[in-house]
């Protein structure tokens, strides 16, 4: 992707993408409408090709027939479902492997972001192998401040990985980064994963302030104790992989070309070659359902 400088203002302007937009998530019923109509809104005036592929983490409330519905309505949305709730990393994983674009940006979906923001990211990213937001004033309660802080410090003595705010959910990807780097991690744990990782290769990151707001509906589960446990333990497991990366290593791309989980029949799937169709892996006269499968 080449761009040009502005010279009014000494910015880099990009021009348009092709960028895959990947929205993780969980008990959303509330969020996930306005999310996907908003993201719509924004998305042509950024990219020539997108599109959007919810990931729906095994919720429990309406979430999966609203997915199923905007999937049906926009042929650029797609819906994939886990049929139980495994964890940001495992929805965020699914959505990479789903992705078909140059770029792959991920955000949360309760509408916390202004996805209009997204252009300041896409400004850097042919520079760049990511371009990670950082929230110049987080909109959270102050225990989830204060976790924050501790675990940015902890990851830097620990990884050594230096961003402002590590598991801002708000990072545009060079499609790249995906043939080096693997996710492991299943729960909220994955963004220090893949920046560490990144870190280790000597992958160029970027990082951008963007605005955070207060969330309207639905509850976070990112200070659940179980959530916080469960990455201090990936944290050190982290700590030991990283010990042994190579630079040959395999990434996501190169070792999960197809999805290797049970697959459900859903919407007439059977097989696993009929979701690699599905998903996009498929050669492109194959015809391809914006439903996805369940996938477990």
């Amino acid at each position: 992707m080449k761009d040009s400088l502005n010279s009014s203002n000494g910015t880099r302007v990009a021009p348009a993408v092709s960028l895959s937009v990947i929205f993780p998530a969980f008990n959303e019923e509330a969020n996930i409408q306005r999310t996907v109509e908003s993201a719509r809104l924004v998305l042509p005036k950024l990219a020539d090709t997108w599109e959007i592929i919810l990931v729906n983490d095994g919720s429990k409330d309406a979430t999966t027939p609203l997915c199923d519905e905007l999937a049906e309505r926009y042929p650029e949305v797609r819906a994939i479902h886990h049929v139980d709730n495994r964890g940001y990393g495992a929805a965020l994983k699914s959505g990479i492997l789903a992705a078909r674009h140059d770029f792959i940006f991920f955000t949360d979906s309760d509408g916390q972001f202004d996805l209009e923001e997204l252009k300041h990211l896409i400004e850097w990213a042919g520079h760049y192998d990511i371009v990670t937001g950082y929230r110049g004033k987080r909109q959270d309660p102050p225990h989830r401040l204060i976790n924050a802080f501790g675990w940015k410090m902890l990851v830097r003595m620990v990884l050594g990985v230096k961003v402002r705010d590590i598991d801002c959910a708000f990072k545009v990807f060079q499609r790249s980064v995906f043939d080096r780097v693997q996710i492991r991690s299943v729960g909220a744990m994955v963004n220090t994963e893949i920046l560490a990782q990144a870190n280790a290769f000597g992958m160029k990151i970027h990082e951008v302030r963007v605005s955070h707001y207060p969330r309207q509906f639905g509850k976070s589960s990112g200070a659940n104790l179980r959530v916080i446990l469960k990455a201090f333990k990936e944290l050190m497991r982290l700590y030991r992989q990283l010990r042994t990366v190579t630079h040959e290593q395999d990434g996501l791309f190169r070792t999960d070309t197809q999805i290797h989980h049970k697959i459900f029949r859903h919407y007439g799937v059977a097989d696993e070659g009929a979701v690699s169709r599905r998903f996009g892996t498929g050669s492109a006269n194959q015809s391809r359902s914006n439903q996805e499968c369940f996938v477990d």
